[in-house]
């Protein structure tokens, strides 16, 4: 009994995609021989400025790729009202997810439910699930959102789809009749992520998923967004909606949401870590750091050097200069994840509309574009024995590769495929416990509300001073307030 996930990462550099996406998603050099049963997508620097700072919305769907696509949603308070009048972010996602289902069912042709897209300016996050095996067993499903720029704007940060699905998905031959009195919960965690940019920022990219961890927090409701605060309106509205149209749905199509009732209601938050697995991925910006550093058997590079290196595809000669694996060796970050093997050139800096011209001009060149895992381990009071073909992990990496035919940013994608063999029961931590590293932060709820209020003002700014439309703004208020003023001084 496998589960396969197959999850993809794309700075898209504030462009609209254009070019056919099966050769990222579903590469046919892969080693894929069953379907995948989840499919994660997202994206970064995924709207432009100054449309990024008014976009923060999310949309929840039970109904699969072969029929219409029935979603409900939620805005943010703040900048929901804002979009309409700046940006053409719908329109965008609308193109997104046509592109991202048209590969889907080309390379499958099999049926899937759109079940999360969510944006969160820059970030964009997609989730389906095959109806076949998964769609049906579906528990629970909840976003999460946190910024982690400057003033805790979204520029920089997290978006985290939690779901809790009956274990029996993994097994196609069971009919959902016989699920009900044979629930078991496994819970998954998708995170994609943007940390702070630049050779010499490690400690702040560091310091993100360290925030990361503490603010994206899910609040353990029913099919809900938790953006930092699980008291607003706007969540119990969605969660409203999701009653009433669920109670519209046809029996034959109701997701198993409909008769979840939380066993776990002791916990009243849960961070990413609490999950039997969890997947932590995106433009983390690490570069190829030059300068040798105590400790590590890695050569002092330039430049020059090290596109020499980059150009004879030596490249894991300059895998010990690599920032993101030096610091996971010093515990600074990343704890507890694994990755696949990195066989592949740097993701990042491409020239635009280049396969393998790196551009050194301004930018260090870097494995930035990343897929980490994490699996829950045992322990005293659970099963710790898990094993899967001699290893000790049961998520096992399938491929794991980037895509230098993309050539719209400079970055490139990168996709992996994961095949998961549960051994055991319901992992996550109960009785209030969690798993992760650090502490939920308390004032989570205030960040994120400053958050917003910044991005409005930001936002605003950008759009008066910064675009073509914004700037006719000023200069006819500014020949109105001339004509006002003269017209008083001849009264």
């Amino acid at each position: 009994m496998t589960l396969k996930v197959l999850v993809g990462t794309y700075n898209v550099n504030k462009r609209d995609i254009s070019q056919d996406l099966s050769s990222w998603l579903f590469p046919t050099n892969s080693s894929i021989t069953d379907k995948p049963n989840i499919i994660v997508v997202g994206f970064q620097e995924f709207s432009p400025y100054p449309n990024a700072f008014f976009t923060n919305s999310s949309y929840l769907s039970n109904t699969s790729l072969s029929s219409s696509i029935a979603q409900f949603g939620n805005k943010s308070v703040f900048l929901g009202s804002w979009s309409k009048y700046v940006s053409n972010e719908e329109e965008r996602l609308e193109r997104y997810t046509s592109l991202i289902e048209k590969a889907i069912f080309v390379n499958t042709k099999e049926s899937y439910t759109a079940l999360v897209k969510s944006t969160f300016f820059g970030l964009a996050l997609f989730v389906y699930v095959r109806d076949k095996s998964v769609t049906r067993r579906i528990l629970n499903v909840e976003i999460a959102k946190c910024g982690v720029g400057p003033l805790w704007i979204g520029k920089k940060g997290g978006v985290g789809v939690r779901i809790v699905i009956d274990a029996n998905a993994f097994n196609e031959e069971q009919k959902y009749e016989d699920k009900a009195n044979n629930t078991r919960e496994l819970a998954l965690c998708f995170v994609c992520a943007h940390l702070a940019p630049h050779s010499h920022n490690t400690h702040q990219r560091n310091q993100d998923f360290k925030s990361i961890c503490e603010r994206l927090v899910f609040a353990n409701n029913m099919y809900s967004e938790n953006t930092e605060n699980t008291d607003r309106d706007s969540t119990h509205e969605q969660r409203k909606n999701c009653e009433i149209m669920m109670t519209n749905m046809e029996e034959d199509s109701m997701p198993l949401l409909s008769s979840y009732h939380n066993k776990n209601k002791q916990q009243q938050y849960f961070t990413i870590y609490d999950s039997d697995f969890l997947f932590f991925f995106g433009d983390l910006n690490y570069r190829i750091e030059l300068e040798k550093r105590e400790g590590f058997n890695n050569p002092t590079l330039t430049i020059s050097s090290l596109l020499d290196i980059l150009r004879t595809r030596q490249y894991q000669r300059i895998r010990s200069c690599d920032q993101l694996a030096r610091e996971i060796i010093d515990g600074r970050v990343l704890h507890g994840f694994e990755e696949g093997d990195l066989n592949f050139l740097p993701t990042y800096k491409y020239y635009v509309g280049s396969i393998n011209e790196f551009d050194v001009r301004y930018r260090t060149p870097g494995w930035c574009d990343r897929i980490f895992y994490y699996w829950r381990k045992g322990d005293d009071e659970q099963i710790s024995d898990l094993n899967i073909a001699g290893t000790a992990s049961p998520i096992l990496p399938i491929n794991y590769m980037s895509h230098p035919s993309y050539t719209l940013s400079d970055h490139k994608p990168v996709s992996a495929l994961f095949a998961i063999t549960p051994q055991h029961e319901r992992l996550v931590v109960k009785s209030g416990t969690s798993n992760s590293p650090f502490k939920i932060d308390e004032n989570r709820d205030l960040k994120f509300a400053f958050g917003e209020a910044s991005s409005i003002i930001v936002g605003c700014l950008w759009w008066l001073f910064g675009t073509e439309r914004g700037v006719k703004v000023i200069l006819i208020i500014g020949f109105f307030g001339l004509w006002l003023a003269r017209k008083l001084t001849l009264i």
